[in-house]
C-alpha cells in the first residue's frame, strides 16, 4: 500500500525534473551532458523519500532517516509538497486559460446584439483577435512562470508553521449544577503526536510545556503517539512522564499507530511501556474519577478493529461501546469517552455520552477554510467527523488537530490543544 502510494509521486517528481532538465538544455544546450548528471544527482537526492518508499522497504527508509537532521528531513518534505502543490497550480492555470480561449471563441459567435463585431474579427469565430490579445497571453504566461514561486513559498510557510507552538482550543461541557465539585474543572487533550515522524525530543519537549502550562486537572492522549516502531516507545514514554496535571492523572487512548509500531514487537510491550511512564491506558474501559464529593467517568474506546492490525481483543466498536456501558452507572455525572477515530461517533452518538474526545485526521493539514460542520481539507472528501466541534442533539464530538503530522507542513491548521471545561449547565 506504502509503494503504491509512493509510485505517483515518484513518478510526478521525474516528469518535473525532466521538464526542468530540457529548460535548462535551451538555455545551454553546450552543457547538456553536465546537466544531465547534475539533475539526475539532485533528483535521487532531493526527492529519495519517494524513491525510496517506492524501491525499497519502510525499516531501510527508518534508518536513513534516523541518521539525517530533523530541520534536514523537513527540507525535503518541504520541496516534496512544494512539487506536488506546484503540480496543481500548474494544471489549475493551464485549465484557466483553455476556459478563457474557449470563451474568446465562444463569446462572439454567441453576441447576436453584436453582428459587426462578429465581420470586423476577419475570422468565421470572429475571435483572433482575443486569441491574440498579448495584454490576456502575457497574463497567463505570468502565472505559469509564478507557479514555482508561489508554490515554494507557501511549502516553506506550511513547514514552518507546522514547529509553531500549538493552539489552544476551548471546549466547554455543561454539566448539573448540583455537581459543584466538578465546575471549572479542566481536561487538557493532546492526539497524534506521531513520535519519530518529524518529532524529535526537543519539538516533543515544546508541546509536553505547552501543555502543562494550561495548568488543566488531567491530560488526556488521543492516540497515535507514538509512530511506526517499538523504538519510539522510550521517548514517548519520556513525554508522558513529562505531563504534570493538577490532580495527577494521565489517560491514554488506543490509536492506530500504536498498533503500527506493536508490528515490531507486540501491543502488550506498547501498553505496559506507557503505563510505566504513567499513563492508564484505557481498552474498551470506563473509570470512575473522583473530584471532590462528585465524580465523573472517563473511558477509552479501542481502534475499531481491522485485518491490518494485531489487538489481543477483537471486539467491534459496538461491542466496545456496550462493554464500556455496562461499567457506567447512569447517576448524572458526565461521562467522556476518549475515541481516536471520530467515525466512531456515527455509534457513539446513539448512547448516553456527554462528549467524545478524537484525533486521527489531523484537521486535514491544509484547511482553505470551514462552512458551518465543514473543514474544507482533504479529509472532508473522507470523513465528515474530521475536525472541531460537532453536536448531535446534545451529543458532543470534538476532532483535535493533532500535535504531529504525516508530513511536516500545516496551511491554516495550526498543531493543537484542546482543554475542555466543565461548566455548570
Amino acid at each position: 500500500m506504502f509503494r503504491l502510494m509512493a509510485l505517483p509521486v515518484l513518478l510526478l517528481n521525474a516528469w518535473v525534473c525532466w521538464r526542468f532538465f530540457r529548460a535548462l538544455v535551451r538555455r545551454a544546450p553546450a552543457a547538456e551532458r553536465r546537466l544531465r548528471w547534475a539533475v539526475g544527482v539532485g533528483f535521487v537526492v532531493l526527492f529519495h523519500p519517494a524513491w525510496m518508499g517506492t524501491l525499497l522497504s519502510w525499516s531501510a527508509i527508518r534508518r536513513v532517516r534516523a541518521v539525517m537532521p530533523e530541520e534536514l528531513l523537513m527540507a525535503f518534505m518541504g520541496l516534496q509538497f512544494a512539487v506536488l502543490l506546484g503540480a496543481a497550480l500548474h494544471v489549475l492555470v493551464r485549465a484557466l486559460g483553455r476556459l478563457a480561449r474557449l470563451s474568446s471563441r465562444l463569446g462572439p459567435a454567441l453576441d447576436a446584439q453584436e453582428p459587426a463585431r462578429t465581420a470586423a474579427a476577419g475570422s468565421p469565430a470572429g475571435a483572433e483577435d482575443t486569441l491574440e490579445n498579448p495584454e490576456r497571453r502575457g497574463l497567463l504566461q505570468g502565472a505559469a512562470a509564478a507557479v514555482p514561486v508561489v508554490a515554494l513559498g507557501i511549502s516553506t510557510g506550511g513547514v514552518l508553521a507546522s514547529r509553531q507552538t500549538p493552539v489552544v482550543t476551548r471546549v466547554r461541557l455543561p454539566v448539573r449544577r448540583e455537581l459543584t465539585a466538578l465546575h471549572g474543572l479542566t481536561i487538557a487533550q493532546v492526539s497524534d503526536v506521531h513520535v519519530g515522524s518529524y518529532m524529535d525530543a526537543e519539538r516533543l519537549d515544546e508541546i509536553g510545556a505547552a501543555v502543562n502550562a494550561l495548568g488543566a486537572d488531567f491530560h488526556v492522549i488521543t492516540g497515535d503517539l507514538l509512530d511506526n516502531h517499538i523504538s519510539q516507545l522510550e521517548l514517548s514514554a519520556r513525554f508522558v512522564r513529562g505531563l504534570s496535571p493538577r490532580r495527577g492523572q494521565v489517560f491514554f487512548g488506543m490509536g492506530n499507530h500504536e498498533y503500527i509500531a506493536a508490528r515490531s514487537a507486540d501491543v502488550r510491550s506498547v501498553v505496559r511501556g506507557l503505563e510505566e511512564a504513567g499513563a492508564q491506558v484505557l481498552v474498551d474501559e470506563a473509570r470512575r474519577i473522583p473530584v471532590g464529593g462528585d465524580h465523573l467517568w472517563l473511558a477509552g474506546l479501542d481502534y475499531p478493529p481491522s485485518r491490518r492490525y494485531v489487538r489481543p481483543e477483537q471486539r467491534t466498536t459496538t461491542e466496545g461501546l456496550k462493554r464500556i456501558l455496562s461499567q457506567v452507572r447512569d447517576d448524572g455525572a458526565p461521562r467522556i469517552l476518549l475515541s481516536h477515530h471520530p467515525r466512531t461517533f456515527e455509534e457513539i452518538r446513539e448512547q448516553p455520552i456527554d462528549l467524545t474526545l478524537s484525533g486521527h485526521t489531523h484537521g486535514g493539514q491544509l484547511k482553505l477554510g470551514r462552512v458551518g460542520d465543514y473543514a474544507l481539507t482533504p479529509i472532508l472528501a473522507v470523513d465528515f467527523y474530521h475536525n472541531g466541534l460537532y453536536d448531535h442533539h446534545g451529543r458532543k464530538l470534538y476532532v483535535n488537530a493533532g500535535a504531529g503530522g504525516w508530513f511536516p507542513v500545516r496551511i491554516n491548521c495550526p498543531p493543537e490543544i484542546t482543554l475542555v471545561e466543565l461548566v455548570a449547565a
